[in-house]
Order: C-alpha cells, then sequence, then structure tokens
C-alpha cells in the first residue's frame, strides 16, 4: 500500500531533524492557534474528520504502523485537511517529547492495544507515566478522552486518573452517542459488542521529565590505529548502563569508512539507526550518527556512541 509522495510531503511531519525539541508546532503550521493530538489513529478517519469540523484548530496524529500513515494521508488528502501532520513513532514516548509544557488543548485516543497479558502491561498507553506526560503537555482545563470496547482497560485506565490529583475525571460511560464512529466501531455495535468512554480533565499542571534535553547530535573522535578486525568485532557487542541498552546488529564496510548497524533503547523506547565510523587518516577516526535513518538524540544514542569509541580506544567498558 502507499500513498502519492505529495500527500506524504505534505502532510507527513519529522520532528527528528527539527531545529529544536520540542518543536515549535506554530511554526510548523504557520500560526498560533489550539494544538490537539490523537494517539494511535489507525487509518486516520476520525482525524480527517475532526480536523474537518474544526478548521480554526491544529492536530497532530502519531501513529506507529507505516500503513496507517499512508491510510492516514489518504483520508486526510480526500478532504484536502491543511491543518493535520503525521508523526510516526511511540507515542508513549514522543508524546512528551514533541510537544512544550501546557501547549495541547486535547489528546484523543480511540481504541487502543489493550495489551491484556501482565507480562505485556509495560506496553499499556494508559498507566501512571502517561498521565504524568498529560499533566505536562496538556494546557489548564485541557482534556484527554479514551474510547476502548474494553471494558477492564477502560476502568484500569479511569482509575489512574482517579487517583491522580492533577485530574478530574468524568464518568466512565457506556455506549455513548458520538458525532462520528470509525467503520470498527460502528462493526463492533452492529455485533452487540459496548463502547467505554471517559473524558478527563487537568486542574493541575505539573512538569514530567524529558529524554530529549538537545537537538544536537552527538559524535566523537577517536585517536589511535584501528584495525578491520578491531572494528568488525564490535558485531554483537552489547552495552547497557541503568537506564540505556544498545546492541550493534551488524558492521559493514564501504569504501571510505564503516556502518555499524545499531539498535539503542532508552527503557523500551528503541530506535534503529547507522552509525558511521570514518577514518581521517593519520590514526585519527570520526564516529557519528549515520545521516539515514536518524533517530532522537536520547541519551542511549550518545550512550552507545560513547561506549563503541571507548572500545575502540581501548578503554575498558562495562
Amino acid at each position: 500500500m502507499q500513498a502519492r509522495p505529495n500527500l506524504l510531503s505534505r502532510y507527513v511531519e519529522n520532528p527528528k531533524d527539527a531545529g529544536c525539541f520540542p518543536p515549535d508546532w506554530s511554526e510548523i503550521f504557520s500560526r498560533k492557534t489550539a494544538l490537539n493530538v490523537e494517539v494511535g489513529f489507525g487509518g486516520g478517519e476520525y482525524l480527517a474528520w475532526w480536523a474537518a469540523r474544526e478548521p480554526q484548530s491544529d492536530f497532530v496524529g502519531i501513529e506507529l504502523p507505516h500503513h496507517g500513515i499512508v491510510k492516514a494521508c489518504r483520508a486526510l488528502g480526500g478532504l484536502e485537511n491543511k491543518n493535520v501532520r503525521l508523526v510516526r513513532g511511540d507515542a508513549r514516548y514522543l508524546l512528551r517529547e514533541l510537544f512544550a509544557p501546557g501547549t495541547i488543548s486535547k489528546v484523543m485516543m480511540q481504541f487502543p492495544m489493550p495489551w491484556p497479558k501482565e507480562k505485556h502491561a509495560k506496553h499499556r498507553v494508559s498507566n501512571s507515566n502517561f498521565t504524568a506526560t498529560l499533566a505536562d503537555i496538556l494546557e489548564l482545563g485541557g482534556q484527554y478522552e479514551l474510547v476502548t470496547d474494553q471494558e477492564w482497560y477502560a476502568r484500569e485506565a479511569w482509575a489512574h486518573f482517579q487517583s491522580d490529583a492533577a485530574f478530574s475525571p468524568g464518568p466512565l460511560e457506556q455506549d455513548p452517542e458520538r458525532p462520528f464512529r470509525t467503520r470498527y466501531e460502528s462493526k463492533w455495535l452492529e455485533q452487540g459488542r459496548s463502547i467505554f468512554r471517559f473524558v478527563a480533565t487537568l486542574d493541575t499542571p505539573r512538569s514530567a521529565p524529558r529524554i530529549i534535553t538537545s537537538s544536537k547530535m552527538h559524535h566523537t573522535h577517536i585517536d589511535n590505529e584501528i584495525s578491520a578486525a578491531e572494528i568488525r568485532a564490535l558485531s554483537g557487542r552489547r552495552f547497557s548502563s541503568r537506564t540505556s541498552s544498545a546492541e550493534i546488529k551488524e558492521v559493514l564496510r564501504g569504501e571510505t569508512s564503516w556502518l555499524l548497524k545499531v539498535v539503542a533503547a532508552d527503557e523500551s523506547f528503541s530506535q534503529f539507526f547507522g552509525l558511521r565510523l570514518v577514518d581521517r587518516g593519520e590514526e585519527r577516526w570520526l564516529l557519528k550518527v549515520d545521516d539515514y535513518p536518524r533517530p532522537y538524540p536520547t541519551p542511549a544514542v550518545r550512550f552507545v556512541i560513547d561506549q563503541v569509541a571507548a572500545t575502540l580506544a581501548g578503554v575498558a567498558v562495562r
């Protein structure tokens, strides 16, 4: 499945290339107005409807699967929405990293993956970390709305907001009237399944710690002789600290440099990218992040660069 290139360029935003973090969305949209976010927009049908209904506001959708981005571009292009941007990534982290404190009017989340097994609970979006994020990015009086077909999930999420003094959650509704229903929602209602919804309002904003503290991408130099065997030996090497971990998945040799394919994680926020090791001559090497795919400049990215550099410099690392 593909979307026309003009639709992708019109709607897809790549915050990794932003000159600052969090990005200035008023600059991206070329106006300063109410900003809303839909987390996990699926095919984008609700987001397209929402943006068309409120042309005076701006909207950002965050979704992880690529096919969701493609579908949403088609849905948005059909209505010629101009007040929407799409971001691909893990909203559990990006929601906090991409928006400045007190800048969001509403966050909408519909039918998220519930991850019912306890061993997968860390993947659930609705938890105490999520309420902390919302207390940071929502404006005073801003709202979070959850819609789900899983009653246990709705009750668990509602309880998180009920126990957080920053919020006033409204009642948990069953089969509420809604001005727009997604295709799946309508299908489930026809099958006799119930829909649950609640809206929580922010009463007391508070700040939350962020992963990305600088937009500058880290790099380093190594000033010693490095053999091809030492570089190849990095393949499969793992590094870890209390908050970061990384693994060199593959080492490839080019004509003038080496490419290290890396996965690095800040807690469970994983990124796949490349590190470029360039021979500058006279036993001087440059280790930097490769241009594509470019990661977010998180502590784990800086961590793996420093660990690889120390290894190649012959410094003992843990």
